[in-house]
């Protein structure tokens, strides 16, 4: 149960209630970790936006910036953002058995596979990572563009992945 009291869908301020009836537009409901941010209408516009804007834009797939924050949600043990991002890898059309290889970050196509231990590493321990690592994703393909689109997802999710903790939200919520 959340350790803080959740704005229900149907908002009284205007403000919050505009930035819900886009969430419900986009995902047919308010997830608990918006209805927790409305607590300040400031604070779920600016994590709003800013989900929309790197999820939306950009060089890398949907698909891989979702395999991203299930992989960065596991490795942060955030079962609230495990549960959403697999929900959404299914709407997606990704087979449980790629699903289940992101969670145990044991995905067999070695490209995706090297997206992911790279976050992982982020995620955990960035001041391991090295020049070889990067010039790896260079080699398969990935532009530095394209590697710093990568490491804003991973951030964006550990810190939602944080947050979600800390409030004690659950799937249910």
């Amino acid at each position: 149960m959340a350790r803080i009291k959740l704005q229900p869908e149907q908002a009284n301020d205007p403000e919050i209630q505009t930035v819900f009836d886009e969430i419900i537009e986009r995902a047919g409901k308010v997830p608990a970790a918006y209805r927790a941010f409305a607590r300040q209408a400031h604070i779920l516009q600016a994590n709003w936006n800013r989900t929309k804007n790197i999820l939306g834009k950009g060089n890398l797939s949907i698909e891989l910036k979702e395999a991203i924050a299930y992989r960065v949600s596991t490795e942060n043990g955030c079962t609230f953002c495990m549960a959403i991002h697999k929900q959404n890898l299914e709407k997606l059309g990704q087979s449980e058995e790629l699903i289940r290889e992101i969670e145990l970050n044991r995905v067999t196509d070695k490209k995706m596979a090297l997206v992911l231990q790279f976050v992982s590493i982020a995620t955990k321990t960035p001041v391991t990572l090295t020049d070889d690592d990067f010039e790896q994703l260079k080699n398969y393909g990935y532009s530095e563009e394209d590697i710093l689109e990568m490491l804003t997802v991973m951030e964006m999710y550990t810190g939602y992945n944080k947050i979600i903790v800390a409030l004690g939200l659950k799937p249910e919520d």
